[in-house]
């Protein structure tokens, strides 16, 4: 069926959603809220935006759970799934809760990549989810929000609609053991690898080949010639919690919740209270106002889309049975097809 036939209730909503609290790291990098920012994201989805649960897959770290572990491997795995399973029109969301990392491009100094990092080291760069975006089907979307540092770019090659703006970012006091940066420095990281590789080498990639093989990030696995590029008009749509070098908060428990992301809470906070539909640039708009005013630890949220997908409701719920082509947003842009 022609994408341009179907109509919005036959628009299918599918989500993974990860968080890591590193239980095995050393203890200045074990998280505290990544968790819990899971089971907010996934509240939200559901009740918010009509999500089926069966449709929302949760991967965690947690100590004992039977639930998918968030390995690299894993999270690969279900997002390829997620976009195998993906029809024209579909929209998919991805959303990460965890430490960020960022290093120099062996092949391109004057290039920063960034990362995620899975509960056993793994690392899902800039490049990957390059690839996982060039795979949608027809006007499908990926939205990705990303709780962690250095999560600014995350996407390779995306343009950046709200960032990148003259911002003071003063360091987090590592010594404040209330509030953890999810930050993995990447000495930190380095030493991490090097003591399961026994390899003495600067390069985190030929620890994680080493380690992960051709689970390892295509960053790492595949020379440059054979790097994605964007092959189509654009469909990835990344909410990033801060600027590409700036850290991001993991909030400790106290008397309005349990500890969680900064960012996860901002925007639950904001989806949750604002009954119409709003779009990604106003949300994170929003955001980056409450959250770059904090008095303690600000930090900066980023969006980097296209221009036409900056004005499209964010995760739009489809119902009713009508067309989604044409709809707007509440500053009467024409939405998205």
């Amino acid at each position: 069926m022609d994408y341009e036939k179907r109509i919005v209730s036959d628009v299918r909503l599918q989500a993974v959603l990860v968080g890591c609290l590193y239980p095995n790291y050393p203890e200045p990098y074990q998280l505290n809220g990544c968790i819990n920012d899971v089971k907010m994201m996934k509240k939200m989805l559901i009740g918010r935006f009509g999500f089926d649960p069966k449709a929302i897959m949760v991967l965690t770290d947690k100590p004992g759970s039977k639930k998918l572990r968030a390995t690299g491997k894993n999270i690969k795995i279900q997002l390829g799934n997620m976009i195998a399973k993906a029809l024209p029109g579909d929209r998919l969301f991805f959303f990460f809760s965890g430490h960020g990392t960022s290093f120099t491009d062996k092949h391109n100094r004057n290039l920063t990549r960034h990362a995620i990092v899975a509960c056993d080291d793994n690392n899902i760069t800039c490049m990957d989810f390059r690839h996982y975006v060039n795979h949608l089907p027809k006007n499908a979307t990926l939205t990705i929000i990303a709780d962690s540092c250095f999560s600014g770019g995350l996407i390779d090659q995306e343009p950046v609609q709200v960032g990148l703006l003259p911002y003071y970012n003063p360091r987090i006091n590592n010594e404040d053991s209330n509030y953890k940066p999810r930050k993995l420095p990447y000495e930190a990281y380095l030493a991490q690898l090097s003591s399961r590789t026994g390899l003495n080498s600067p390069d985190i990639g030929v620890h994680l080949v080493q380690l992960f093989d051709l689970e390892a990030s295509i960053l790492f696995s595949l020379p440059p010639d054979e790097h994605p590029k964007p092959l189509k008009a654009d469909q990835g749509i990344l909410l990033s919690g801060g600027e590409p070098n700036e850290n991001t908060v993991d909030d400790p428990e106290d008397s309005n919740g349990p500890a969680g992301g900064a960012f996860t809470k901002t925007v639950a906070a904001i989806v949750n209270a604002h009954s119409a539909p709003i779009t990604n640039k106003q949300l994170v708009i929003r955001a980056r106002g409450i959250l770059g005013n904090r008095k303690d630890h600000p930090q900066h949220p980023c969006l980097y889309c296209s221009n036409k997908n900056a004005d499209a409701v964010f995760l739009r719920k489809a119902s009713h049975g009508q067309a989604e082509i044409g709809q707007t947003s509440e500053e009467g842009h024409v939405l998205e097809e």
